[in-house]
């Protein structure tokens, strides 16, 4: 066990606040610190109300704020860190996330048997690290890389909450965890409840389990951490309701594909469907304006590049990011050699000047054109769609991206323009 993390600074600033009344690691932090893995959320728990909590932090070193005082949470910051603490309780459901009713408790027994996971149900206590407190075999379940629930029948964990399956699929990824066939019997049974679950807690361990690959490189794993939670979530009857009738292709290209976010890991898992529905997946599912945008644009240029009719300028418009996710999406599924080659080769003209990225690195700008509308008496508002067209033909090879060659050619399309009116 790596007690190192357990024992920072800011932490015993929070035991000597709370010397004489035990307060408890749990979860992540202990359950990493036994697989000697990097510690980043630490939760702590006990006996305190969340009013006596406060009423110990004033005047000390370490602020309390009140967050979820019904559920019994205080955030406590000290040191610039911020470590959760949550009174002991036990917790009533009727569907859904959130419990519906919390009756406070004073035992470790007793708030054990709330929690999801054998292995999240660990307790050592923040003056002692190194004593580990198991109460429902989650130090074996360690052990033998197995997940299961803090009960021995996982019914009476995933009926309260839908999200727990979610969790189990995300923790098979990041852990290499195999989940039980029992876990696997309820969590089909119970998958309903995942339709009471808000979008965005969904999202959530959808985007964890989508970059488990990079949660813990340093983790030995008997599997590929991806594919094998996207398979449980097929196997227990949660893709649909995360995806609806989207189709799951073949998730092992998304092992190859680790430098992609989960956006881009996303247009991989649907680049046989077209951006549209992938947009629109993404905005049941709460995913910010941002990273849905990101996402469709990797599909977009995926689907130019795919095509031998469209020009350079039809994958380059949607930016470099969105080229260089749909190069690494075309890499990781292999057997396009054309269209691998069409995005190398656009990457590379970029690299090098030869093409302008966009509408900044043309040789001219809006001031140039505005003076040459003046010239030839043509109104202004011209200049954009103008700018947009010079962009197209230097990167299409009509024009090099030169200062006289492209005031020619805006000239002209200056010219044409008028005309047609």
């Amino acid at each position: 066990m790596n007690q190192t993390p357990l024992r920072a600074p800011w932490l015993q600033a929070i035991a000597r606040v709370f010397a004489g009344s035990t307060l408890y690691f749990v979860g992540g932090a202990v359950r990493n610190a036994l697989m000697d893995l990097p510690v980043s959320d630490v939760d702590l728990c006990g006996k305190l109300r969340p009013e006596e909590v406060r009423k110990r932090c004033e005047g000390t070193e370490v602020e309390a704020r009140l967050r979820a005082a019904r559920f019994g949470t205080v955030e406590l910051h000290a040191g610039g860190h911020m470590a959760e603490y949550t009174t002991f309780r036990q917790d009533s459901y009727r569907g859904g996330h959130q419990p519906t009713e919390v009756r406070f408790a004073n035992t470790v027994e007793e708030d054990a048997l709330r929690r999801d996971f054998s292995v999240n149900a660990l307790y050592a206590p923040l003056t002692k690290p190194s004593l580990v407190i198991d109460l429902v075999g989650g130090m074996e379940h360690l052990k033998e890389r197995i997940l299961h629930t803090v009960t021995s029948d996982p019914d009476k964990v995933l009926k309260d909450d839908g999200l727990r399956i979610l969790r189990a699929a995300r923790f098979q990824a990041e852990l290499g965890f195999t989940p039980t066939d029992a876990l696997l019997q309820s969590a089909k049974k119970h998958a309903d409840l995942l339709d009471g679950i808000a979008a965005e807690r969904k999202r959530d361990e959808l985007k964890k389990l989508l970059t488990s690959d990079v949660k813990y490189p340093t983790l030995s794993r008997t599997v590929p951490p991806v594919s094998s939670g996207l398979f449980t979530l097929v196997r227990v009857g949660a893709w649909e309701k995360l995806f609806g009738a989207l189709t799951p292709v073949d998730f092992r290209a998304l092992d190859n594909a680790k430098e992609l976010n989960a956006g881009g890991k996303l247009a991989l898992l649907c680049h046989t469907e077209t951006p549209d529905k992938l947009k629109r997946a993404m905005t049941g599912l709460r995913f910010s304006k941002r990273e849905t945008a990101g996402a469709v644009n990797a599909l977009a240029v995926l689907r130019a590049l795919q095509n031998v009719q469209s020009e350079p300028a039809d994958a380059l418009r949607h930016g470099l990011s969105a080229l260089r996710s749909a190069k690494t999406i075309l890499t990781a599924l292999g057997g396009e050699p054309a269209a691998l080659v069409r995005a190398e080769t656009l990457l590379r003209q970029v690299q090098k000047k030869r093409l302008p990225a966009d509408l900044k690195e043309l040789a001219i700008d809006g001031g140039e054109l505005l003076a040459l509308c003046g010239e030839i008496d043509t109104p202004k508002e011209r200049i954009g769609g103008v700018l947009t067209a010079l962009w197209r033909d230097a990167v299409n090879g009509r024009v090099p991206n030169e200062k006289e060659q492209l005031l020619a050619r805006a000239r002209k399309h200056l010219i044409d323009s008028q005309n047609r009116v």
